[in-house]
Order: C-alpha cells, then sequence, then structure tokens
C-alpha cells in the first residue's frame, strides 16, 4: 500500500469517532518466578478503515494485551486492569453475556498459527459456518454452509464450493490462514485483530495475506489492529504504529513518519535491523544484548541497558511517553535530540 494511500486513510478515520479506545491496559500474572507485568499501562484507540501497528520483539507484551482485549486469558493467573471499550461497552467491565456478544462478532481476530487453531477432526466449511449458529441464531445449516463458500471465495480459495467440505489437512499454510480470515470476517466485525499473521508462510505468500488484509480491509470499513515484529509489513500496511517493549509502549505515531524519524532508541534498533539490499556485502546490524527478563525488569528504562545512547539518568528514572510532534509520543527522557539526529 503506498505511503499516499495510507496517509488518506488516517485522514478518512481521524473524521470518525474511535471504534475501540483502550486505556491504561495492564496485565500481571502469579508465577512461581514471582510476580510479571506483562502489559504495564498501555493505551491507544482505532477508527473504522483505519490499521494500527503494533510492533515489538517477542516478549513486548503485544500478544498478551490482544489477548486481554479478546477475554482469552485466564483470571487468574492473569491480573488485567484498565478499560477497553468498544464504543461505549467497557469489555473489562461489563457483564459477560455483553461481552460474548461483542467478542467474536463485533470484534474478531485471527490467531498466528492457522495450522493449529483449526480443529483436524471437523471439515473447514463446518469450522466457518459455526461461526453463524454461534452468534446468528436461526441460521439454517444449508444458509450457513452457503455463507461459507461465499467467505472462501472472498477469501481467494478456488473452488471454494468444491473444497467447503475439505479438511484443514488438505491446505497449505498460506490457504489455511485464509480459513482463519474467513472465520474471522464472517459477521463483518468492526475491529478486525491479526495477530502475527503471516508467521511460518513463504514471503510471496506472505505478501498474498498482507494483500488479502488490506483489500477486506478497504472493501468493509472495518478498523484492522495488526501485531507484528516485521517493521516492514507496519511501513506497508499501517496507518499508525506503536512500538512496544518490556511491556510498554516505547513510541506511537503515523506510520510514516515514525518510519521516517524514530523519537526512540528501540525503534531505530528495529529499523537498522531490518536488511536491504544496498547491504548485500555487510554484516546484518543487530541490537546488541537480549529483551529484559519479566521477573527482573531493570529498573529505569526497559530499554537502557541494550541502548547506545544511554545516560546515568536513564537506569534510574523511568521515561513517561511524552508529545514529541503532532500526533507523536515518545518514552525517552532524550527523545527531541534522538528525534532531531
Amino acid at each position: 500500500m503506498a505511503m499516499a494511500d495510507i496517509a488518506r486513510t488516517a485522514a478518512v478515520a481521524e473524521v470518525a469517532a474511535p471504534v475501540l479506545r483502550v486505556t491504561d491496559l495492564q496485565v500481571a500474572f502469579q508465577t512461581p518466578h514471582g510476580r510479571v507485568s506483562a502489559v504495564n499501562g498501555v493505551s491507544y484507540e482505532i477508527r473504522p478503515g483505519e490499521t494500527v501497528g503494533i510492533l515489538g520483539e517477542s516478549g513486548s507484551g503485544k500478544s498478551v494485551s490482544v489477548g486481554a482485549i479478546m477475554g482469552l486469558l485466564d483470571s487468574p493467573p492473569a491480573e488485567i486492569g484498565g478499560h477497553v471499550y468498544f464504543r461505549d461497552t467497557d469489555l473489562l467491565n461489563a457483564p459477560p453475556a455483553e461481552t460474548r456478544r461483542i467478542r467474536g462478532d463485533r470484534v474478531s481476530m485471527v490467531f498466528q498459527d492457522a495450522v493449529t487453531a483449526l480443529n483436524p477432526g471437523l471439515t473447514v466449511g463446518y469450522q466457518i459456518s459455526e461461526m453463524y449458529r454461534v452468534h446468528r441464531p436461526g441460521t439454517s445449516k444449508r444458509d450457513a454452509l452457503n455463507k461459507a463458500v461465499a467467505l472462501m471465495d472472498q477469501v481467494k480459495i478456488p473452488s471454494a464450493r468444491q473444497r467447503v467440505r475439505s479438511y484443514p489437512y488438505e491446505f497449505s499454510g498460506g490457504m489455511s490462514q485464509r480459513i482463519m480470515i474467513a472465520m474471522a470476517i464472517a459477521l463483518a466485525p468492526d475491529v478486525l485483530i491479526a495477530d502475527e499473521p503471516t508467521t511460518a508462510l513463504d514471503v510471496t505468500v506472505q505478501a498474498q495475506i498482507m494483500q488479502l488484509l488490506t483489500e477486506l480491509r478497504e472493501q468493509t470499513g472495518m478498523a484492522l489492529i495488526l501485531i507484528t515484529h516485521d517493521i516492514g509489513v507496519v511501513a506497508e500496511t499501517a496507518d499508525r504504529v506503536m512500538v512496544m517493549y518490556g511491556g510498554r509502549v516505547m513510541e506511537s505515531g503515523p506510520t510514516a513518519e515514525v518510519v521516517a524519524r524514530p523519537a526512540h532508541p528501540y525503534t531505530i534498533g528495529l529499523m537498522n535491523s531490518v536488511p536491504r539490499a544496498e547491504m548485500k556485502h555487510e554484516k546484518l546490524r543487530t541490537i546488541e544484548g537480549a529483551p529484559p527478563v519479566l521477573t527482573a525488569m531493570p529498573s529505569g528504562c526497559p530499554f537502557h541497558p541494550r541502548c547506545a545512547k544511554r545516560q546515568p539518568e536513564c537506569s534510574r528514572d523511568r521515561p513517561s511517553l511524552q508529545s514529541v510532534a503532532l500526533g507523536r509520543e515518545s518514552a525517552c527522557h532524550f527523545a527531541a535530540e534522538v528525534l532531531g539526529a
């Protein structure tokens, strides 16, 4: 998707009211090794037709944060705080019957490993049509199966009418992911969460899946939350990006601006670690060290042990998110200097 198209989409989305608002989301787990704070004060919002990318390494809290939104975390051991508003309904505090009506219907999710997410003992048509049987009581088996065929056509599965009675093992990884997407969009959700939707797929299939998600968003006007560790996918797809590390938001803002002029050293590290054609004979640059152990988080900025720009105050004081430009925030003591570098 061209940057100009992303900018136009963002401008249109800015006019509409947010369809989903996450405010001070916190998730912790009690473990035999101590209390683990997996998500710490995450806040963002998304409007119809907009794509927000949540970017970060494994263990940064990306998937846990959307797991809390979708009610996928058992409590206990999870301790969840904050607010998640779908329109005017707080999904973390509303009656269970109301949240069940919204989750899976108005807010849906594509999981990262379609091969294990699909039930191997049921046909794909049965699994897609189940969405109608559960959320649209009164839908006949025939109508539900016909809708499943139509959805398989929509996500570009060849010979959908013949393959609707096939089992998951009869599909490739890319086709299995298309089945998962068909299930997720079956009820025309207002918000679709895609958690690492291209994991374990080859580069060509990755591009096809991302193109499909983009087309579906444009056709339906749904909002798309994209969870990924791939900054290239975010740059090509998302209107806005939120960079997470150690359970916290390090930086957020319009994707084009964040990619062009990062305001946090961690974002710079992610950018530098992306292979480029001009680096043919150069060693791939990496971020030194390893992500923090969540049971023993460093003091101050969680990124400071790996940061090339760290100063003494970085290990003492934990920086909060501060505005560094219109629509942009960074949790770095030296954000202005980083942005101007």
